[in-house]
């Protein structure tokens, strides 16, 4: 029997929905004008709307049924550790403005798994093995998520140039050569990440090729072959920018419908 999530207490995700939207509404007023929001403002948002969000996961997934990881709130717990990731990052190196992009994520994220409800069965308690696949899955999505956002930035970045866009504009962003050495080396570490996770699923899985899980398991494998020729290429051909940018988001789009396209239609398409 589903789940129904709607009745965990909201207020920790309507609070949370808001300052993410508030971030939001600051980020664009600043970039309208031609300035940088500044990075105080920023994490005075920023950091309490993650503490609400963290909130409003863990009370949506331990329930008193078991641990809850339905399709809205996998997604809602992802968006989470991607506007963390982003913003632990952005103390150190020139990431700010990929919260524009990731704040309309963790507003839908965190909405969602307040007001959604799937089919997914609750399980009493996961292994230590599989938690740690879980972990290292988030954390790969999480990064090539960023990897995916950056080549965005790099590509329109890319674009101003060559169009001899306002220069104000593009004062707001570092040089494009230091935003491509980011994009490679954020896609470097996200390629780790999501190895290790598809080889801790085969090691710790009972069966990676299950009925349930396979579309997973071929997609994921599917995006980190996309991966591995875009670095290849990168080596090789020396490509830049905008070609990358396809690249990148064709493989994306391949780990996030491995997972979250068959969690979709198993729980929210076919459920009951």
């Amino acid at each position: 029997m589903a789940l129904t999530i709607t009745a965990v207490p909201g207020a920790a995700s309507a609070a949370a929905a808001i300052l993410y939207l508030v971030g939001l509404t600051l980020q664009i007023r600043g970039v309208v004008q031609k300035r940088n929001m500044p990075f105080s403002m920023l994490a005075a948002i920023t950091l309490p709307a993650v503490l609400l969000h963290g909130v409003a996961v863990y009370l949506q997934i331990n329930t008193q049924a078991g641990m809850y990881l339905g399709f809205y709130t996998a997604g809602s717990l992802v968006s989470l550790i991607i506007v963390l990731v982003v913003f632990v990052t952005a103390l150190r190196l020139p990431v700010q403005n990929l919260l524009m992009l990731v704040f309309p994520v963790s507003l839908i994220g965190v909405l969602t798994a307040a007001l959604g409800e799937t089919g997914f069965s609750p399980r009493a308690s996961l292994s230590a093995p599989l938690v740690t696949h879980i972990l290292i899955s988030l954390s790969a999505y999480s990064l090539l998520f960023m990897a995916a956002c950056q080549s965005v930035v790099v590509a329109f970045q890319e674009q101003m140039l060559r169009r001899h866009g306002t220069i104000t504009l593009l004062r707001l962003l570092p040089p494009l050569e230091s935003m491509e050495k980011l994009l490679f080396g954020l896609l470097w570490i996200g390629i780790v990440a999501l190895t290790l996770a598809i080889v801790t699923g085969f090691a710790f899985m009972e069966n990676m090729f299950d009925q349930q899980i396979v579309h997973h398991t071929v997609l994921a494998i599917a995006s980190w072959v996309v991966y591995a020729l875009l670095l290849a290429g990168r080596q090789v051909f020396g490509w830049r920018s905008t070609t990358a940018t396809y690249w990148i988001l064709i493989a994306f789009t391949l780990l996030v419908l491995g997972y979250f396209g068959s969690k979709f239609v198993l729980e929210v398409l076919l459920k009951g």
